[in-house]
């Protein structure tokens, strides 16, 4: 499919996500001018450029402007509306994914158990997208929110090394147990 990213809601009426949604919307706006991409909105139109939307009725529409365009990434309350709760959004890297991720990255942390996430790019493709969260959110502790075979830990996070001793779960074989329950989640 190319470089694309998957995303759900489990539970729109769970309420965890009906807690994270309204700062979601929010927070959207904050990503978007923390960015500093041009970004649009909802057109059917590839000429005409719209604001992006943001708001907890209509949802998150935002898309990349002329040649960064291609397809929209789309978060509704009533998926009824796009044809299925399970969305997935195709950035080819354009420079508007970095708006997209972090808004998938944002959402997974305000929902962990509500939402649901995985792309085709590595964790290390959403660096950009980790930088302009840390510094929207400098306290905040950013993981990887899926799956990553390329590598499982972020080499750019500072970690406590008294803390990492104590809360690691390694087994036998190398793994970390409790860090791929996290991801697969």
């Amino acid at each position: 499919m190319g470089y694309t990213h998957y995303y759900e809601v489990l539970d729109w009426e769970s309420p965890e996500w009906k807690a994270a949604w309204p700062q979601l919307v929010k927070d959207a706006q904050t990503i978007i001018d923390a960015a500093g991409v041009a970004v649009c909105g909802a057109t059917e139109d590839e000429e005409v450029v719209t604001p992006p939307i943001a708001n907890e009725k209509d949802g998150i529409y935002i898309g990349g402007v002329d040649e960064d365009a291609y397809e929209r990434f789309i978060l509704v309350p009533n998926y009824e509306d796009v044809g299925s709760r399970f969305q997935f959004c195709k950035t080819a890297r354009r420079e508007y994914d970095v708006v997209v991720t972090c808004i998938l990255l944002r959402a997974k942390m305000l929902a962990p158990n509500s939402f649901k996430l995985s792309s085709d790019g590595s964790w290390s493709e959403w660096k950009p997208a980790r930088d302009v969260y840390q510094r929207i959110w400098p306290d905040a502790s950013v993981e990887c929110p899926f799956k990553d075979d390329e590598s499982e830990v972020d080499t750019d996070a500072e970690v406590d090394e008294d803390s990492e001793d104590e809360e690691s779960s390694e087994t036998e074989d190398g793994s970390d147990d409790e860090l791929d329950t996290r991801l697969d989640a």
